[in-house]
Protein backbone atom coordinates (compact mmCIF):
# COMPACT_ATOMS: atom_id res chain seq x y z
CA UNK A 1 0.00 0.00 0.00
CA UNK A 2 1.33 3.40 -1.02
CA UNK A 3 1.60 6.06 1.65
CA UNK A 4 -0.12 9.38 1.20
CA UNK A 5 1.87 12.50 0.27
CA UNK A 6 1.39 14.07 3.73
CA UNK A 7 2.72 10.94 5.35
CA UNK A 8 5.77 10.90 3.10
CA UNK A 9 6.50 14.53 3.92
CA UNK A 10 6.28 13.89 7.65
CA UNK A 11 8.72 10.99 7.35
CA UNK A 12 11.27 13.09 5.45
CA UNK A 13 10.97 15.88 8.00
CA UNK A 14 11.70 13.43 10.84
CA UNK A 15 14.86 12.18 9.14
CA UNK A 16 16.08 15.74 8.59
CA UNK A 17 15.45 16.59 12.24
CA UNK A 18 17.36 13.53 13.42
CA UNK A 19 20.29 14.41 11.12
CA UNK A 20 20.37 17.96 12.45
CA UNK A 21 20.39 16.69 16.06
CA UNK A 22 23.29 14.36 15.32
CA UNK A 23 25.26 17.26 13.90
CA UNK A 24 24.54 19.30 17.04
CA UNK A 25 25.75 16.47 19.36
CA UNK A 26 28.99 16.17 17.43
CA UNK A 27 29.63 19.87 17.74
CA UNK A 28 29.36 19.88 21.59
CA UNK A 29 31.29 16.63 22.21
CA UNK A 30 34.83 17.04 23.82
CA UNK A 31 37.52 17.46 21.24
CA UNK A 32 40.78 15.42 21.39
CA UNK A 33 43.89 17.35 22.34
CA UNK A 34 45.72 18.57 19.30
CA UNK A 35 49.50 18.53 19.71
CA UNK A 36 51.95 21.08 18.48
CA UNK A 37 55.43 19.76 17.76
CA UNK A 38 57.00 23.10 18.64
CA UNK A 39 58.82 23.38 22.00
CA UNK A 40 57.39 26.42 23.73
CA UNK A 41 59.14 28.35 26.48
CA UNK A 42 56.72 29.11 29.29
CA UNK A 43 56.72 30.06 32.95
CA UNK A 44 55.28 27.86 35.68
CA UNK A 45 52.20 30.06 35.97
CA UNK A 46 51.67 30.02 32.21
CA UNK A 47 51.82 26.24 32.07
CA UNK A 48 49.33 25.84 34.88
CA UNK A 49 47.02 28.35 33.18
CA UNK A 50 46.75 26.36 29.94
CA UNK A 51 43.08 25.82 29.05
CA UNK A 52 43.15 25.26 25.30
CA UNK A 53 43.15 21.81 23.77
CA UNK A 54 45.73 22.99 21.28
CA UNK A 55 48.60 22.02 23.62
CA UNK A 56 52.30 21.80 22.91
CA UNK A 57 53.77 18.35 23.26
CA UNK A 58 56.93 19.83 24.84
CA UNK A 59 57.47 22.87 27.04
CA UNK A 60 60.67 24.42 28.30
CA UNK A 61 60.08 25.74 31.84
CA UNK A 62 61.85 29.07 32.29
CA UNK A 63 61.47 29.76 36.05
CA UNK A 64 64.82 30.34 37.76
CA UNK A 65 66.06 27.20 39.50
CA UNK A 66 63.34 25.07 37.94
CA UNK A 67 64.38 25.20 34.27
CA UNK A 68 63.95 22.10 32.18
CA UNK A 69 62.10 20.31 29.41
CA UNK A 70 58.63 18.91 30.13
CA UNK A 71 56.70 16.55 27.85
CA UNK A 72 52.97 15.98 27.72
CA UNK A 73 51.84 12.56 28.97
CA UNK A 74 48.32 12.29 27.61
CA UNK A 75 47.66 8.92 29.27
CA UNK A 76 48.26 10.29 32.80
CA UNK A 77 45.02 11.41 34.40
CA UNK A 78 45.90 11.14 38.10
CA UNK A 79 49.36 12.50 38.97
CA UNK A 80 49.34 15.56 41.18
CA UNK A 81 51.27 18.73 40.54
CA UNK A 82 54.47 18.68 42.63
CA UNK A 83 56.20 21.64 40.94
CA UNK A 84 59.41 19.71 40.30
CA UNK A 85 58.59 16.71 38.11
CA UNK A 86 54.85 16.87 37.32
CA UNK A 87 52.92 19.98 36.25
CA UNK A 88 49.14 20.00 35.79
CA UNK A 89 47.35 22.52 33.56
CA UNK A 90 43.98 24.11 34.27
CA UNK A 91 42.28 21.67 31.93
CA UNK A 92 43.95 18.61 33.49
CA UNK A 93 46.86 17.90 31.17
CA UNK A 94 49.99 16.40 32.78
CA UNK A 95 53.49 17.45 31.81
CA UNK A 96 56.44 15.38 33.06
CA UNK A 97 60.02 16.62 33.33
CA UNK A 98 62.37 14.89 30.90
CA UNK A 99 65.51 13.96 32.87
CA UNK A 100 67.65 11.09 34.09
CA UNK A 101 69.46 10.62 37.39
CA UNK A 102 68.78 12.62 40.54
CA UNK A 103 66.07 15.22 41.05
CA UNK A 104 67.22 18.67 42.12
CA UNK A 105 65.51 19.92 45.28
CA UNK A 106 65.30 23.44 43.84
CA UNK A 107 62.88 22.17 41.20
CA UNK A 108 60.34 21.80 44.01
CA UNK A 109 60.89 25.26 45.46
CA UNK A 110 63.66 24.53 47.95
CA UNK A 111 65.54 27.81 48.28
CA UNK A 112 68.12 29.42 50.53
CA UNK A 113 65.70 32.36 50.91
CA UNK A 114 62.81 30.21 52.16
CA UNK A 115 62.04 30.40 55.90
CA UNK A 116 61.09 26.69 55.92
CA UNK A 117 62.11 24.28 53.18
CA UNK A 118 60.43 21.33 54.91
CA UNK A 119 57.24 21.16 52.78
CA UNK A 120 59.12 21.62 49.49
CA UNK A 121 61.78 19.05 50.44
CA UNK A 122 58.99 16.65 51.38
CA UNK A 123 57.54 17.06 47.87
CA UNK A 124 60.94 16.19 46.42
CA UNK A 125 61.36 13.12 48.63
CA UNK A 126 57.88 11.92 47.75
CA UNK A 127 58.41 12.47 44.03
CA UNK A 128 61.74 10.81 43.25
CA UNK A 129 64.06 8.15 44.62
CA UNK A 130 67.24 10.27 44.45
CA UNK A 131 67.17 13.91 45.55
CA UNK A 132 70.15 16.26 45.61
CA UNK A 133 70.24 19.50 47.58
CA UNK A 134 72.47 22.14 45.96
CA UNK A 135 75.22 23.88 47.93
CA UNK A 136 73.97 26.48 50.37
CA UNK A 137 72.45 27.12 53.80
CA UNK A 138 68.72 26.43 54.20
CA UNK A 139 66.24 26.99 57.04
CA UNK A 140 64.04 24.07 58.04
CA UNK A 141 61.23 23.96 60.59
CA UNK A 142 58.88 21.30 59.22
CA UNK A 143 60.23 17.74 59.44
CA UNK A 144 60.50 15.53 56.36
CA UNK A 145 59.01 12.05 56.67
CA UNK A 146 61.30 9.40 55.23
CA UNK A 147 60.08 6.60 53.00
CA UNK A 148 61.65 3.48 51.54
CA UNK A 149 63.92 3.56 48.49
CA UNK A 150 65.08 7.15 48.77
CA UNK A 151 68.50 8.83 48.74
CA UNK A 152 68.96 12.41 49.95
CA UNK A 153 72.39 13.85 49.29
CA UNK A 154 74.51 16.95 49.02
CA UNK A 155 78.14 17.86 48.53
CA UNK A 156 79.75 16.99 51.89
CA UNK A 157 80.42 20.12 53.91
CA UNK A 158 78.55 22.42 51.51
CA UNK A 159 74.88 21.82 52.30
CA UNK A 160 73.58 23.03 55.68
CA UNK A 161 70.07 22.64 57.07
CA UNK A 162 69.54 25.17 59.85
CA UNK A 163 67.08 23.96 62.47
CA UNK A 164 66.65 27.38 63.99
CA UNK A 165 62.96 27.63 64.80
CA UNK A 166 60.64 25.40 66.79
CA UNK A 167 61.73 22.39 64.76
CA UNK A 168 64.67 20.22 65.78
CA UNK A 169 63.90 17.12 63.69
CA UNK A 170 64.98 17.13 60.05
CA UNK A 171 64.26 13.58 58.84
CA UNK A 172 61.87 11.26 60.65
CA UNK A 173 59.87 8.08 60.31
CA UNK A 174 57.57 6.96 63.11
CA UNK A 175 55.08 4.65 61.39
CA UNK A 176 55.48 1.29 63.14
CA UNK A 177 53.21 -0.44 60.61
CA UNK A 178 55.42 0.63 57.72
CA UNK A 179 58.66 -1.08 56.71
CA UNK A 180 61.48 1.33 55.96
CA UNK A 181 64.24 0.08 53.70
CA UNK A 182 66.94 1.18 51.26
CA UNK A 183 67.53 4.72 52.55
CA UNK A 184 70.69 6.83 52.19
CA UNK A 185 71.38 10.23 53.75
CA UNK A 186 74.68 11.52 52.44
CA UNK A 187 76.62 14.76 52.82
CA UNK A 188 74.14 16.86 54.82
CA UNK A 189 75.13 19.32 57.58
CA UNK A 190 72.85 20.49 60.37
CA UNK A 191 72.98 23.51 62.65
CA UNK A 192 70.70 22.86 65.62
CA UNK A 193 69.86 26.14 67.32
CA UNK A 194 66.19 25.33 67.84
CA UNK A 195 64.04 27.31 70.26
CA UNK A 196 62.13 24.17 71.26
CA UNK A 197 62.35 23.18 74.91
CA UNK A 198 63.02 19.46 74.88
CA UNK A 199 65.54 16.97 76.17
CA UNK A 200 65.54 13.47 74.76
CA UNK A 201 66.48 11.09 72.03
CA UNK A 202 64.77 12.75 69.08
CA UNK A 203 66.99 14.90 66.88
CA UNK A 204 67.87 15.71 63.24
CA UNK A 205 67.61 12.02 62.20
CA UNK A 206 64.89 10.20 64.13
CA UNK A 207 63.51 6.77 63.29
CA UNK A 208 61.15 5.33 65.89
CA UNK A 209 58.90 2.37 65.28
CA UNK A 210 59.25 0.65 61.92
CA UNK A 211 61.24 -2.31 60.74
CA UNK A 212 64.36 -0.81 59.16
CA UNK A 213 66.59 -2.46 56.58
CA UNK A 214 69.54 -1.11 54.58
CA UNK A 215 69.97 2.35 56.07
CA UNK A 216 73.16 4.30 55.33
CA UNK A 217 74.03 7.68 56.88
CA UNK A 218 77.42 9.04 55.85
CA UNK A 219 79.53 12.18 55.39
CA UNK A 220 77.19 14.30 57.52
CA UNK A 221 77.80 16.89 60.24
CA UNK A 222 75.63 18.15 63.08
CA UNK A 223 76.54 21.10 65.32
CA UNK A 224 74.24 21.58 68.32
CA UNK A 225 74.20 25.04 69.92
CA UNK A 226 70.65 25.15 71.27
CA UNK A 227 70.39 25.70 75.02
CA UNK A 228 66.83 24.36 75.12
CA UNK A 229 66.73 21.52 72.58
CA UNK A 230 69.12 18.99 74.11
CA UNK A 231 68.65 16.21 71.57
CA UNK A 232 70.57 13.48 69.76
CA UNK A 233 71.96 13.77 66.29
CA UNK A 234 70.97 10.22 65.20
CA UNK A 235 68.35 8.05 66.91
CA UNK A 236 66.96 4.68 65.84
CA UNK A 237 64.53 2.74 67.99
CA UNK A 238 63.33 -0.77 67.20
CA UNK A 239 59.87 -1.43 68.64
CA UNK A 240 58.81 -4.85 69.97
CA UNK A 241 58.18 -7.24 67.10
CA UNK A 242 60.08 -5.08 64.60
CA UNK A 243 63.65 -5.56 63.39
CA UNK A 244 66.70 -3.88 61.94
CA UNK A 245 69.23 -5.23 59.48
CA UNK A 246 72.26 -3.61 57.86
CA UNK A 247 72.37 -0.16 59.45
CA UNK A 248 75.58 1.79 58.73
CA UNK A 249 76.54 5.16 60.25
CA UNK A 250 79.97 6.20 58.98
CA UNK A 251 82.27 9.17 58.47
CA UNK A 252 80.06 11.68 60.29
CA UNK A 253 80.80 14.45 62.79
CA UNK A 254 78.57 15.66 65.63
CA UNK A 255 79.26 18.17 68.37
CA UNK A 256 77.25 19.34 71.35
CA UNK A 257 74.32 16.93 71.12
CA UNK A 258 72.75 14.85 73.86
CA UNK A 259 74.08 11.78 72.05
CA UNK A 260 75.98 11.47 68.81
CA UNK A 261 74.40 8.12 67.91
CA UNK A 262 71.82 6.13 69.85
CA UNK A 263 70.37 2.72 68.97
CA UNK A 264 67.62 1.40 71.21
CA UNK A 265 65.81 -1.94 70.94
CA UNK A 266 63.48 -3.67 73.35
CA UNK A 267 63.89 -7.39 73.80
CA UNK A 268 60.33 -8.61 73.93
CA UNK A 269 58.74 -10.54 72.33
CA UNK A 270 61.87 -11.93 70.68
CA UNK A 271 65.53 -11.18 71.31
CA UNK A 272 68.09 -10.02 68.74
CA UNK A 273 65.62 -8.57 66.28
CA UNK A 274 68.17 -5.82 65.81
CA UNK A 275 71.20 -7.03 63.88
CA UNK A 276 74.13 -5.90 61.76
CA UNK A 277 74.70 -2.44 63.23
CA UNK A 278 77.91 -0.66 62.16
CA UNK A 279 79.12 2.69 63.54
CA UNK A 280 82.51 3.50 62.02
CA UNK A 281 84.82 6.38 61.20
CA UNK A 282 82.77 9.00 63.05
CA UNK A 283 83.91 11.82 65.34
CA UNK A 284 81.78 12.89 68.29
CA UNK A 285 82.76 15.79 70.54
CA UNK A 286 81.10 17.34 73.58
CA UNK A 287 78.10 15.05 73.29
CA UNK A 288 76.90 13.75 76.64
CA UNK A 289 77.13 10.26 75.13
CA UNK A 290 79.23 9.70 72.03
CA UNK A 291 77.76 6.34 70.99
CA UNK A 292 75.08 4.31 72.74
CA UNK A 293 73.99 0.83 71.63
CA UNK A 294 71.32 -0.25 74.09
CA UNK A 295 69.00 -3.17 73.69
CA UNK A 296 68.59 -6.47 71.91
CA UNK A 297 71.19 -6.36 69.13
CA UNK A 298 73.38 -8.94 67.43
CA UNK A 299 76.45 -8.30 65.27
CA UNK A 300 77.28 -4.79 66.47
CA UNK A 301 80.49 -3.13 65.26
CA UNK A 302 81.77 0.14 66.74
CA UNK A 303 85.05 0.73 64.93
CA UNK A 304 87.56 3.52 64.30
CA UNK A 305 85.53 6.32 65.87
CA UNK A 306 87.02 9.36 67.63
CA UNK A 307 85.39 10.30 70.96
CA UNK A 308 86.37 13.55 72.64
CA UNK A 309 85.12 15.23 75.83
CA UNK A 310 81.86 13.29 76.25
CA UNK A 311 81.00 14.05 79.89
CA UNK A 312 78.95 10.91 80.52
CA UNK A 313 80.10 8.06 78.27
CA UNK A 314 82.33 7.87 75.23
CA UNK A 315 80.80 4.55 74.18
CA UNK A 316 78.01 2.67 75.93
CA UNK A 317 76.99 -0.95 75.39
CA UNK A 318 73.80 -1.77 77.29
CA UNK A 319 70.98 -4.27 77.14
CA UNK A 320 71.41 -7.61 75.39
CA UNK A 321 74.30 -7.37 72.95
CA UNK A 322 75.51 -10.49 71.21
CA UNK A 323 78.64 -10.82 69.11
CA UNK A 324 79.63 -7.16 69.46
CA UNK A 325 82.94 -5.51 68.58
CA UNK A 326 84.59 -2.39 70.00
CA UNK A 327 87.72 -1.82 67.95
CA UNK A 328 90.29 0.80 66.93
CA UNK A 329 88.47 3.70 68.59
CA UNK A 330 90.29 6.77 69.93
CA UNK A 331 89.42 8.54 73.17
CA UNK A 332 90.58 12.03 74.10
CA UNK A 333 89.75 14.38 76.94
CA UNK A 334 87.21 14.07 79.74
CA UNK A 335 84.61 11.39 80.37
CA UNK A 336 82.86 9.85 83.34
CA UNK A 337 83.42 6.51 81.57
CA UNK A 338 85.42 6.19 78.39
CA UNK A 339 83.58 2.93 77.90
CA UNK A 340 80.53 1.85 79.91
CA UNK A 341 79.58 -1.75 79.34
CA UNK A 342 76.36 -2.44 81.15
CA UNK A 343 74.78 -5.25 79.21
CA UNK A 344 73.40 -8.73 79.66
CA UNK A 345 75.07 -10.76 76.98
CA UNK A 346 73.68 -14.20 76.24
CA UNK A 347 76.98 -15.60 75.02
CA UNK A 348 77.36 -19.30 74.29
CA UNK A 349 80.33 -19.77 76.62
CA UNK A 350 83.02 -19.21 74.01
CA UNK A 351 85.62 -16.58 74.87
CA UNK A 352 84.96 -13.56 72.71
CA UNK A 353 81.47 -14.62 71.71
CA UNK A 354 80.08 -11.81 73.81
CA UNK A 355 82.19 -8.74 73.03
CA UNK A 356 85.57 -8.40 71.38
CA UNK A 357 87.52 -5.26 72.34
CA UNK A 358 90.76 -4.60 70.52
CA UNK A 359 92.93 -1.80 69.19
CA UNK A 360 91.28 0.95 71.24
CA UNK A 361 93.58 3.77 72.42
CA UNK A 362 93.58 6.92 74.48
CA UNK A 363 95.16 10.15 73.23
CA UNK A 364 97.24 11.41 76.13
CA UNK A 365 95.74 10.76 79.55
CA UNK A 366 91.95 10.69 79.62
CA UNK A 367 89.85 11.65 82.60
CA UNK A 368 87.50 8.80 83.46
CA UNK A 369 87.33 5.04 83.90
CA UNK A 370 86.61 1.91 81.87
CA UNK A 371 83.61 0.02 83.25
CA UNK A 372 82.56 -3.48 82.29
CA UNK A 373 79.42 -4.82 83.92
CA UNK A 374 77.80 -8.02 82.73
CA UNK A 375 80.43 -8.58 80.07
CA UNK A 376 80.10 -12.37 80.06
CA UNK A 377 82.60 -14.03 77.73
CA UNK A 378 84.36 -10.86 76.68
CA UNK A 379 87.75 -10.83 74.96
CA UNK A 380 89.72 -7.64 75.61
CA UNK A 381 93.06 -7.54 73.83
CA UNK A 382 95.72 -5.16 72.56
CA UNK A 383 94.17 -1.95 73.88
CA UNK A 384 96.14 1.04 75.21
CA UNK A 385 94.24 2.82 77.98
CA UNK A 386 95.86 5.67 79.89
CA UNK A 387 93.29 7.20 82.24
CA UNK A 388 92.75 8.73 85.62
CA UNK A 389 90.29 6.01 86.66
CA UNK A 390 90.24 2.23 86.92
CA UNK A 391 89.31 -0.80 84.87
CA UNK A 392 86.21 -1.85 86.81
CA UNK A 393 84.84 -5.37 86.27
CA UNK A 394 81.58 -6.26 88.00
CA UNK A 395 78.33 -8.16 87.52
CA UNK A 396 78.17 -11.10 85.16
CA UNK A 397 81.58 -10.66 83.58
CA UNK A 398 82.69 -14.20 84.39
CA UNK A 399 84.95 -16.02 81.94
CA UNK A 400 86.31 -12.86 80.30
CA UNK A 401 89.89 -12.81 78.98
CA UNK A 402 92.06 -9.68 79.18
CA UNK A 403 95.30 -10.09 77.25
CA UNK A 404 98.02 -7.96 75.66
CA UNK A 405 96.67 -4.64 76.97
CA UNK A 406 98.46 -1.64 78.41
CA UNK A 407 96.34 -0.25 81.24
CA UNK A 408 97.55 2.77 83.21
CA UNK A 409 95.89 4.79 85.93
CA UNK A 410 97.41 8.13 86.86
CA UNK A 411 95.39 9.09 89.94
CA UNK A 412 93.71 5.99 91.42
CA UNK A 413 95.32 3.94 94.14
CA UNK A 414 94.39 0.87 92.11
CA UNK A 415 94.31 0.12 88.38
CA UNK A 416 92.04 -2.93 88.18
CA UNK A 417 89.06 -3.50 90.44
CA UNK A 418 87.24 -6.85 90.35
CA UNK A 419 84.07 -7.28 92.40
CA UNK A 420 82.23 -10.62 92.61
CA UNK A 421 83.49 -11.79 89.21
CA UNK A 422 85.25 -15.13 88.65
CA UNK A 423 87.19 -17.13 86.09
CA UNK A 424 88.89 -14.06 84.57
CA UNK A 425 92.20 -14.49 82.78
CA UNK A 426 94.76 -11.67 82.74
CA UNK A 427 97.64 -12.63 80.45
CA UNK A 428 100.53 -10.57 78.97
CA UNK A 429 99.24 -7.17 80.09
CA UNK A 430 101.11 -4.08 81.26
CA UNK A 431 99.32 -2.76 84.36
CA UNK A 432 100.60 0.36 86.13
CA UNK A 433 99.78 3.15 88.56
CA UNK A 434 103.42 4.04 89.01
CA UNK A 435 102.82 7.80 89.02
CA UNK A 436 100.24 7.66 91.81
CA UNK A 437 101.61 8.81 95.15
CA UNK A 438 100.85 6.60 98.14
CA UNK A 439 99.27 3.86 96.03
CA UNK A 440 97.38 1.21 97.94
CA UNK A 441 97.26 -1.67 95.46
CA UNK A 442 97.55 -2.13 91.71
CA UNK A 443 94.91 -4.88 91.53
CA UNK A 444 92.11 -5.63 94.00
CA UNK A 445 89.85 -8.71 93.84
CA UNK A 446 86.89 -8.73 96.18
CA UNK A 447 83.87 -10.78 97.17
CA UNK A 448 82.35 -14.22 97.10
CA UNK A 449 82.23 -15.52 93.56
CA UNK A 450 85.44 -13.70 92.66
CA UNK A 451 87.25 -16.99 92.47
CA UNK A 452 89.69 -18.68 90.12
CA UNK A 453 90.90 -15.41 88.60
CA UNK A 454 94.19 -15.99 86.81
CA UNK A 455 97.12 -13.54 86.47
CA UNK A 456 100.10 -14.73 84.49
CA UNK A 457 102.89 -13.20 82.38
CA UNK A 458 101.83 -9.65 83.21
CA UNK A 459 104.10 -6.69 83.96
CA UNK A 460 102.73 -4.95 87.04
CA UNK A 461 104.20 -1.60 88.08
CA UNK A 462 103.44 0.20 91.31
CA UNK A 463 104.65 3.25 93.15
CA UNK A 464 104.10 2.02 96.71
CA UNK A 465 101.86 -0.39 98.54
CA UNK A 466 101.19 -3.87 97.23
CA UNK A 467 100.67 -5.45 93.86
CA UNK A 468 97.54 -7.51 94.41
CA UNK A 469 95.02 -7.77 97.21
CA UNK A 470 92.03 -10.10 97.56
CA UNK A 471 89.50 -10.93 100.24
CA UNK A 472 85.90 -11.47 101.34
CA UNK A 473 85.82 -14.91 99.74
CA UNK A 474 87.86 -14.05 96.64
CA UNK A 475 90.71 -16.22 95.37
CA UNK A 476 93.34 -15.83 92.64
CA UNK A 477 95.95 -17.76 90.68
CA UNK A 478 99.06 -15.62 90.41
CA UNK A 479 102.34 -16.74 88.80
CA UNK A 480 105.03 -15.65 86.34
CA UNK A 481 104.21 -11.96 86.74
CA UNK A 482 107.01 -9.38 86.70
CA UNK A 483 107.83 -5.92 87.96
CA UNK A 484 109.15 -3.17 85.69
CA UNK A 485 112.73 -4.43 86.09
CA UNK A 486 111.85 -7.96 85.03
CA UNK A 487 111.84 -9.47 88.48
CA UNK A 488 109.25 -12.12 89.31
CA UNK A 489 106.65 -10.78 91.71
CA UNK A 490 106.08 -12.85 94.80
CA UNK A 491 102.95 -12.31 96.87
Amino acid sequence: MKSSFPAQMMSLLGIATLFTQCQKDERVAPQATTLSSTVKSMSLDEIRAIRTNLAPDSIYLTDQGKQGLFKLVSTDKKSTDNTGITLVTSNGLRYKRAFTGAANATWFGVSTTDSDIGPELQEAVNAHNVVTIPDGAYSQVTKVILRSNVTIKGNPGKVTLKLNGAGYISFQNFWSEQQLENITIDGINWEVSSTAKVEGSYGPITIDGPTVKNLLVQNCQSIHTSKTANVNWFFLKVSPGKSTDNIIVRNNYARGGRMGVEFLAQRLPQKYLGKNITVTGNRFENCSFGISIAGSFSNVTVDANYLKDCPTYGVEFAGWLHNSTLSNNRFEGKFADLFAGNWENDGDGTIGEGTHMFGNRTIGTCTGKWTIRNGFNMLMENNYINMTGVLDLTGSTNNAQITGNKIISTTENKVIQINYVGNLRFINNYISNESVKNSWLVIIVNGAGATNNLFTNNIIVKSSGGYVGYGNGASIKFYNNYDKDGNVISL
